[in-house]
């Protein structure tokens, strides 16, 4: 059996049927050497195999012949023994082949070898999912980079490929190499080179607007510590929507380990907005303490009212140090997050933590939640609890009643920084570059501008009606964005849950008690204050102080004074939407792509022929003569391009950039006069011997004097480099491009 399998694998197989004319002979010619290498290739595609350059022979920088072979030309023979080799091989001793060699005379070139036969059966059908058949265009190539910086999955662009040309087989590639060009020619950037691309982008986004801010901290050897930057937009916003932040950090948005923080406000449509983006080599209390101080300067130097934060006590000291006047605030979800991790040991946790978030969110004064916090710990016995014990130790950095008479802008959790990072793990994979990184943290400042502006057009030329008949409701109808005018009509809609009742009244200073029904039969009550004479209402609910919004205790004792419109102190001029805002003007950062020129060509080509194409699209009569005038322009430039194939000029009038840059050094000439190889006399030998050694000797002590003196040369470099390594902070644009990123194993990262 095993005789019989050799046997047949040596059996030449028999010719696929193919076009004469695609069939090479002997004594073909061709113009160029692409040409023929060309005419073979689309030989194999229709005779179902694949080529390859076997040898080239050349004489100078001259090519002289060339030997193009069937793929499966030759064997591999691997040192593995075969049971345990299990990658597939192609090579089968396949004996097709052409020979090419250039006429000298005639400049063209001409096949001089033709073997057609093949060792291996060939199929037509198949070969289009051969690696060499298989060719992105430039139309291809464009859009899965323009996919690729959108964020768009390969697949999902390889999709998109296959419902356009209408079905798998109609196109001449395959999803594998949609991906294979994305690694290798998007996102090719070298660790060595990524750190510099990194640099050379904050100087362009610099270049771009001067307002653009950046500053780096690098180690002794130039390695990024941490990195800091906002664009004009974000430090224009942060005018308006600067005085309550949320920090938070993430990991994995790039191959180096870097830790990404980003500093997140809130706009007049309660929308997230950007307000500056870092990555540190890890936690450490001194990296956030610089990197909050760098926020501060590019801000102005102006801290905000609240910062919100995860449970981090690097943080929390960071935040004592930079910004003292500033309410530090911990994210209350986080906390409730941990409390079943915490107490699952406890008999009846689920009871325990049921009781533990009625503490928190129902306790209405401090008082009140010292007095619940109390009974529940010793209802469930949890006094000795060390992890509860903290919290309340720390209670005032979390617990709603100790912070809502502050503003918060209705945050109270990490979650708007989080949301922002969740945008950047749906692009970003762990082995990311620097460079892809920011440009994907342009994409989401793109968005997020992108949503301003949309519900800024729809407040211009929109109303929502109004749910009541309240003068108070349509004041804020007319004054608030659509974002907070839903805001207040929930609480204008609450209003019918709540009962009303004067308890004292003095000298126009009045008390209620407002009860609100939030089941079938429990009533909170809200004690809520109201001064006719200065026309001010309070609630103990804080509502209005953590969020600028009445709540609906306080507008039911309102509607109560039948008061008809409120005092502009409770019209907020931060959720406005006729206010102008400076920040608005301005676009945010967004990188222009480096393209090719011809790439930047092919896209100036495409963006005019698609208004061509859609004004032809309308009738038959327009698209036959858009179709003539492709068949006249196509021929004018084929004869074009083979007029300008053998020689073409260069002069001061059409010389351009690009041109020059396609400039090939000339082949080495062979001068006339005497050959290298003369034959010379004896005599004339001994004394070039002579003269030889002498020079040797002459040479060797200049070597050594020149090699003193770069010793002594190098050892100042190495003193003025020392010196010079201490400084290692660099802004605006002053940057060294030396450069390092951080090892990709460093485990230095802080917890």
């Amino acid at each position: 059996m095993g005789v019989f399998t050799v046997l047949t694998r040596c059996i030449v197989q028999p010719l696929s049927v193919v076009d004469d004319e695609l069939v090479p002979k002997v004594g073909m010619t061709f113009t160029t050497l692409e040409d023929a290498g060309k005419f073979y290739r689309n030989y194999a595609k229709a005779a179902g195999f694949s080529t390859r350059v076997r040898c080239t022979n050349r004489k100078g920088n001259e090519i002289k012949n060339q030997l193009i072979t069937c793929s499966r030309e030759g064997k591999w023979k691997s040192k593995i023994s075969p049971t345990e080799k299990t990658n597939r091989t192609a090579g089968l001793n396949c004996p097709a082949r052409i020979y090419i060699h250039t006429l000298k005379d005639v400049g063209s070139w001409i096949i001089s070898k033709v073997v057609l036969d093949h060792s291996h059966p060939c199929c037509p059908s198949k070969a289009e999912m051969l690696k060499q058949h298989r060719e992105l265009s430039m139309s291809i190539r464009r859009t899965i980079e323009n996919n690729d910086e959108a964020g768009i999955r390969p697949s999902k662009t390889y999709q998109s490929f296959v419902a356009a040309a209408g079905g798998h087989r109609e196109l001449n590639f395959i999803e594998k190499d949609v991906r294979n060009y994305i690694t290798r020619e998007v996102r090719n950037v070298s660790e060595q080179e990524d750190a510099k691309e990194f640099g050379k982008y904050f100087l362009r986004m610099k270049e771009k607007n001067p307002n653009f801010f950046f500053e780096l901290e690098l180690e002794e050897d130039q390695s990024i510590k941490v990195a800091f930057w906002a664009d004009a937009r974000s430090r224009a916003a942060f005018e308006y929507f600067g005085d309550v932040i949320s920090f938070d950090t993430t990991y994995n948005t790039n191959r180096y380990n870097l830790v990404c923080g980003s500093f997140v406000g809130v706009n007049h449509h309660g929308q997230s907005t950007l307000l500056g983006c870092s990555l540190m080599k890890n936690e450490e209390i001194e990296l956030f303490k610089w990197l909050f101080q760098c926020w501060l300067r590019c801000m102005g130097g102006n801290a905000p009212k609240g910062f919100l934060t995860d449970q981090c006590a690097s943080m929390k000291r960071a935040l004592e140090a930079c910004m003292p006047t500033t309410v530090h605030r911990w994210c209350i979800w986080h906390i409730m997050k941990k409390t079943p991790s915490k107490l699952n040991g406890y008999k009846g946790h689920a009871d325990i933590e049921q009781q533990m978030s009625h503490v928190v969110w129902n306790s209405h004064s401090k008082d009140s939640f010292d007095r619940n916090w109390n009974d529940f710990l010793v209802n469930f016995g949890l006094a000795d609890n060390k992890w509860l014990s903290d919290l309340y130790e720390d209670r005032h950095i979390w617990v709603p009643i100790y912070l809502d008479h502050h503003f918060w802008a209705g945050m109270r959790s990490t979650q708007r920084s989080e949301s922002m990072h969740s945008f950047f793990n749906k692009y970003i994979i762990r082995n990311s570059s620097l460079i892809q990184f920011v440009k994907q943290y342009d994409n989401c400042l793109g968005s997020r501008e992108q949503a301003e502006r949309e519900s800024d057009a729809a407040d211009f030329h929109t109303v929502i009606p109004c749910a009541t008949k309240s003068s108070i409701e349509a004041q804020f109808q007319d004054a608030y964005t659509h974002a907070k005018f839903r805001e207040v009509q929930a609480q204008f809609r609450g209003k019918a849950n709540c009962i009303t009742r004067l308890k004292n009244s003095a000298l126009g200073y009045s008390v209620y008690e407002v009860g609100e029904q939030v089941s079938n039969s429990i009533f909170d009550k809200f004690a809520v204050t109201y001064d006719s004479v200065a026309a001010e209402v309070k609630c103990q609910c804080l509502l209005f102080e953590s969020r600028v919004i009445l709540c609906r205790h306080a507008l039911s004792v309102l509607s109560f004074e039948q008061v008809s419109q409120v005092s502009p102190r409770y019209i907020l001029e931060r959720w406005r939407k006729k206010v102008k805002r400076r920040h608005t003007h301005i676009k945010s950062s967004h990188d222009e792509p480096l393209m090719e020129p011809r790439s930047k060509r092919f896209d100036q080509l495409v963006f005019r022929s698609q208004n061509i194409c859609e004004f032809a699209s309308e009738s038959e009569e327009l698209t036959a003569i858009l179709h003539r005038a492709y068949d006249n322009v196509m021929a004018e430039m084929e004869a074009l391009k083979a007029k300008r194939k053998g020689t073409s000029s260069l002069s001061h009038e059409d010389a351009n950039l690009e041109s020059v840059n396609e400039l090939q050094s000339p082949p080495r000439i062979r001068t006339r006069g005497r050959p290298k190889n003369r034959l010379g006399s004896k005599l004339e030998k001994q004394i070039a011997n002579a003269t030889k050694k002498k020079k040797t000797k002459v040479l060797s002590e200049v070597n050594v004097m020149f090699f003193k003196f770069c010793y002594i040369q190098i050892n100042l470099f190495d003193a003025a480099s020392a010196a010079h390594s201490n400084c290692s902070q660099y802004q605006g644009q002053v940057i060294n491009y030396q450069l390092r990123v951080p090892a990709a194993g460093d485990n230095s990262l802080g917890v």
